[in-house]
């Protein structure tokens, strides 16, 4: 296997066969790697396919900006009458926007209606009663409920078949290997498909406060990042937004929230070990 430091600050992507749980998947890779700790950054059903994004150690540590990307589906619907196409469509496109969603019985949160944005909801192709979609959404959006309640909207019924996760913000299920095919890997094949903490948090474009040689203590230390700490000037951030503290190394110290106003620039809220 690569060297404990890799392994210890990467993220790896999986495509999640249908079957076991994500809890499951994450377990067998880590067995796979020999890593301690392990975590995904966003559940997928059991008999549901497609890619999970999981952070290997300290990697952990920024699942708060990794579990807030949007997500993409492609799936199947099954519809419990014939439904008129146009008709159909029309539906789907109620969907776009911000919707209000119950999560439903068996899901890990309460069952409290919330929120969410569906930037796109569209039809693939049609056949008799099943529907292939694909959807762009925002995390904790429940695709499940999407299909029961266009269901309820077109007044025929309807529930969820199929359903295959394709990205997760920028990352692309292409990119990812299956558990059996990095079961036989070797130390080599798996050094090339680790994503390495930094180079994944800057495909996300989490905004980066670069801090002088010799203020790494402090911070990891739970002082603010003030200003008299910066290398370079800081970048433009929504007050309690993410950001990522690093070194002149390029080596990320904390992730961070911007603070407002004239003093410090952010407060440290999960250090990263050196």
């Amino acid at each position: 296997m690569p060297d404990e430091n890799l392994l210890s600050r990467s993220l790896i992507l999986i495509d999640k066969h249908a079957g076991p749980t994500s809890f499951g998947i994450v377990e067998a890779v880590s067995i796979a790697l020999g890593v301690r700790k392990a975590g995904h950054s966003g559940t997928l059903d059991p008999n549901a396919t497609g890619l999970l994004v999981i952070a290997l150690g300290e990697a952990r540590k920024a699942m708060p900006v990794l579990t807030g990307l949007d997500k993409e589906y492609v799936g199947l619907i099954l519809l419990h009458r014939d439904v008129d196409r146009e008709r159909l469509k029309e539906a789907m496109a109620g969907f776009e926007g911000e919707i209000t969603q119950t999560p439903p019985v068996r899901s890990a949160v309460a069952r409290k209606p919330r929120k969410r944005k569906v930037n796109w909801f569209k039809l693939l192709a049609m056949d008799g009663r099943n529907v292939r979609f694909r959807v762009i959404c925002q995390a904790g959006t429940y695709i499940r409920k999407i299909a029961h309640d266009l269901g309820e909207t077109l007044g025929c019924g309807a529930h969820l078949a199929e359903l295959r996760r394709t990205m997760v913000g920028p990352f692309r299920v292409g990119e990812a290997v299956a558990l059996d095919d990095l079961k036989g890997m070797t130390a080599g094949k798996v050094r090339k498909i680790l994503i390495p903490l930094e180079r994944g948090l800057d495909v996300i474009g989490l905004p980066k406060i670069t801090v002088k040689n010799g203020f790494e203590r402090a911070i990891r230390n739970g002082s603010p990042v003030r200003r008299e700490f910066l290398k370079v000037s800081p970048p433009d951030g929504k007050e309690g937004g993410y950001a990522g503290v690093y070194g002149e190394d390029g080596k990320i110290i904390c992730l961070a929230r911007f603070l407002g106003g004239e003093g410090p620039v952010a407060m440290p809220v999960r250090v990263f070990l050196p």
